[in-house]
């Protein structure tokens, strides 16, 4: 209805412009009726007779109205019967209000044009939809051509995968199987390998126990063998050199009768074929040829002769053994023999096996002598190295004494002048002498203080010698009694010494209280302070202190 209401509308509101745009359902249908108006013409056309029939150019360039209102009548005609059928009333109102509206107005020729151009335009334009219309069904076709190629290679894809899985699935199948007969090959491989390894393992303990049977002989046989006389050997030995040599003598005649038997029949073989060239009927022998042949035969004997040669040195060095170690024959046949001759061995070895028997006596009681003697060296060699090391220890502590000496010394050199010197030579001299006859040496004055600790430093080398030779329990008993000495020398000394020194400082108080007191008159005299004086440690005061301590500490745990 409301299709019919909008086609009334558009009939009466504008009467004068039939050739408005139409919608696009009515273009649709306009360009359906037009193409079977169309083809219905062509039809007609076809069967009108000649003097009928028309060119389009003829037809276009028409004006008569006739055959205008003609074609005109004809195509609304058309038209109104297919708007009837499709829009029903909608086409016959407005058909009938364009015939109307027509018949009204007399159309002119400007007017006529101008309409042909508006047609013209709207062909055109419907032309143009049509194409687009053509190539949106094309794409859509080649859309739809696309769509069934990828549903077609999709269903191709899906049955190749079908088809894919199937055979994976029929391969994990025959894989499975075939892992299953292998893991069975397998099983029976692993026990028939177990089974050949315990054939193997039990030929190898048969094997093992053949070649203990062999060693065990072997030595058994080599033990008869150093049991067998040296004579039957040596007959053994020379029997088989002779058979050697016979069997060479043998084989060097039967290549000599062979070589004879090749000799003439090469010798007649050559005699013959010299007559025959002789003996040619019709020709003289050609004394080049003949001389050839005799130098081809002379060659030949000599290639012969050096083959021989290499022949009869091969045979000089050909052994009929094939280099297998030749061994003789079992002497022992009997076992008699073989106790009779450990008999006759017992009896001659018996006073070697009582002196083998005095002679291991002998050994054993020197290696024990050995024995305690090693030991009662290491125990000297061990007493000796800790007498060693105390004189070491003695001999540093004396050094440290003569260098803190020595350091004592040292102030006086820049101070003491050349009598001094002289006077503490001359000291030093009276001591060594002193100490030179206490070691039982005679005084001689023309010695000097060198030669004198030469001699010195002689004898207690002697003496050390002495003491290494000397038993070590006497040795240290008497280093300890000289030590104890020593130690009550010093400390009476050191006593004899406070004890003077503590009677100086009591003699210097009392003097010093027995002096008259001097009164200081006046103001005293104030003095610029001294700088402060880094004093030096004594190191000989310190060193006397730890030797002091030291005595002391001993004396104590006496």
């Amino acid at each position: 209805d409301a299709s019919i209401g909008g086609g009334d509308r558009r009939a009466d509101s504008k009467p004068s412009n039939p050739f408005k745009m139409p919608s696009d359902e009515e273009i649709f249908s306009l360009r359906d009726d037009e193409r079977a108006r169309k083809e219905e013409e062509r039809r007609r056309f076809l069967t009108l007779p000649v003097h009928e029939k028309t060119t389009w150019s003829s037809r276009a360039g028409s004006t008569s109205k006739n055959v205008l209102h003609e074609d005109e009548d004809e195509a609304l005609k058309d038209v109104d019967s297919k708007r009837k059928s499709k829009f029903g009333g909608l086409g016959s109102a407005a058909d009938n209000a364009y015939r109307q509206e027509r018949h009204r107005e007399k159309e002119n020729m400007t007017d006529f044009i101008e309409k042909k151009r508006q047609m013209f335009l709207v062909q055109m334009s419907l032309d143009t939809k049509r194409a687009e219309i053509r190539k949106l069904e094309e794409q859509a076709q080649q859309r739809e051509e696309a769509l069934r190629k990828s549903e077609q290679m999709l269903e191709e894809d899906s049955s190749r995968f079908e088809l894919f899985l199937k055979m994976n699935d029929q391969k994990a199948v025959d894989a499975i199987r075939k892992a299953e007969a292998e893991t069975k090959n397998k099983q029976d491989k692993v026990q028939e390998i177990k089974k050949l390894n315990a054939q193997i393992a039990a030929v190898k303990s048969e094997m093992a126990k053949y070649e203990e049977s062999l060693d065990e002989c072997k030595a058994y046989k080599q033990f008869m063998d150093e049991l067998t006389p040296q004579e039957y050997i040596q007959e053994q030995h020379e029997a088989h050199k002779a058979e050697v040599e016979e069997k060479r003598q043998a084989r060097k005649a039967a290549r000599a009768s062979a070589r004879e038997v090749e000799d003439r029949q090469t010798e007649e073989e050559f005699l013959s074929e010299m007559e025959a060239l002789k003996n040619v009927k019709g020709k003289r022998p050609d004394p080049k040829v003949l001389q050839q042949r005799e130098s081809e035969h002379q060659a030949r004997l000599a290639q012969r002769a050096k083959e021989r040669e290499r022949e009869d040195k091969e045979d000089e060095r050909w052994d009929p053994d094939e280099g297998k170690p030749w061994e003789p024959k079992m002497y022992f046949k009997r076992p008699q023999q073989l106790l009779d001759i450990f008999a006759a061995l017992e009896e001659r070895n018996l006073f070697l096996i009582q002196n083998s028997q005095e002679t291991e006596e002998q050994l054993e009681e020197l290696k024990q002598k050995l024995e305690v003697t090693k030991s009662k060296m290491d125990e000297e060699t061990e007493q000796l190295q800790q007498q060693i090391n105390t004189l070491k220890q003695n001999i540093s502590l004396e050094e440290a004494k003569a260098a803190a000496l020595r350091e004592r010394a040292n102030p006086l050199k820049g101070q003491a002048d050349e009598h001094d010197i002289e006077l503490l030579l001359h000291q030093l001299n009276r001591r060594v002498g002193e100490v030179y006859e206490k070691c039982a040496f005679e005084p001689d004055s023309s010695l000097g203080t060198l030669m004198m600790l030469a001699n010195i430093e002689a004898k207690l080398e002697e003496y050390l010698t002495s003491i290494e030779m000397m038993p070590q329990e006497e040795v240290e008993k008497a280093e300890k009694e000289k030590e104890k000495e020593r130690r009550l020398r010093v400390r009476e000394e050191k006593m004899a010494t406070q004890k003077k020194q503590q009677e100086d400082r009591i003699k210097k108080s009392i003097e010093r209280s027995k002096a008259p007191v001097q009164k200081k008159t006046g103001k005293p005299v104030m003095f610029r302070a001294a700088p402060l004086v880094k004093r030096r440690k004594d190191k000989d005061t310190k060193e006397e202190r730890d030797s002091d301590e030291e005595d002391l500490r001993e004396f104590l745990t006496e």
